[in-house]
C-alpha cells in the first residue's frame, strides 16, 4: 500500500516539488516553504521563546531543508523528515544559549497520581489557557516541544518518535510525565 502523500491547494504533493528541486527547478522550493513556513515557525517558537530568533532560525531551517534535498530518500514522509530538521535545529540553537528549564523528570516521578486534583474543571477556558501557557514555558524546550506535537498538532506518538528521534514507548513515558508535571503545575497555580 502506498502512503498517502500532502497534497496542497495546488494538487501537487510533497515529493513533486522535491523531484522539480533536484532537478534543477529552484523556484519549485518556493512551494515548499510556503506550504510548511507556519508550521515550521510553530515548532521553532515552542523550543525558542524570542520571535526574532524564531523567525531567524526558522530561515535557517529553509536553508538547511534546501541544501539536504538531496538526502531526502523517501524512507518517511517528507513532512517528518523536515520537521525532525527543524526540531534538531532549534534544539541545537537553545543548547548553545545554555538556557536553563526546569528538570521535571525526577519531580514527575515523586508526584502520586492521587495528588494530582481536578481544580482546572473550576476554572474558565481562558484562565486555563494562561496556566498552560505559564507551564510551557518552564519545560525545557523538548519537552514543550513533544506536548505541541502531540496536543497541539495531532501528530501521532509514532510520527513523533521518527521526529524527535526516540522510540515509541520513550514518546509515550515522556508525554506521561509531562502532562502529569503539568497538572501538577497548573493545579498549584490555581490554588494559589
Amino acid at each position: 500500500m502506498t502512503p498517502i502523500r500532502h497534497i496542497g491547494m495546488t494538487g501537487f504533493d510533497d515529493i513533486h516539488y522535491v523531484r522539480l528541486v533536484k532537478d534543477g527547478d529552484t523556484n519549485a522550493f518556493v512551494h515548499i516553504v510556503r506550504r510548511y513556513q507556519r508550521m515550521v515557525f510553530t515548532i521553532v517558537s515552542k523550543i525558542v521563546i524570542n520571535t526574532e530568533d524564531a523567525e531567524d532560525i526558522t530561515q535557517e531551517i529553509f536553508i538547511k531543508i534546501y541544501q539536504s534535498l538531496s538526502k531526502f530518500r523517501g524512507d518517511s514522509e517528507f513532512s517528518t523528515w523536515l520537521y525532525r530538521i527543524a526540531y534538531n535545529t532549534a534544539i541545537t540553537e537553545v543548547r548553545k544559549t545554555k538556557r536553563e528549564f526546569i528538570s521535571f523528570e525526577d519531580m514527575a516521578e515523586k508526584i502520586p497520581d492521587h495528588d494530582i486534583a481536578d481544580h482546572i474543571e473550576e476554572s474558565s477556558t481562558e484562565e486555563r489557557l494562561q496556566y498552560l501557557d505559564l507551564v510551557l514555558k518552564q519545560l525545557n524546550p523538548e519537552d514543550a516541544f513533544l506536548i505541541t506535537l502531540f496536543y497541539l498538532n495531532n501528530h501521532s506518538v509514532q510520527d513523533i518518535s521518527q521526529i524527535a528521534n526516540l522510540s515509541a514507548s520513550n514518546v509515550k513515558v515522556k508525554l506521561h510525565r509531562i502532562r502529569k508535571f503539568m497538572n501538577s503545575e497548573i493545579n498549584k497555580l490555581i490554588s494559589k
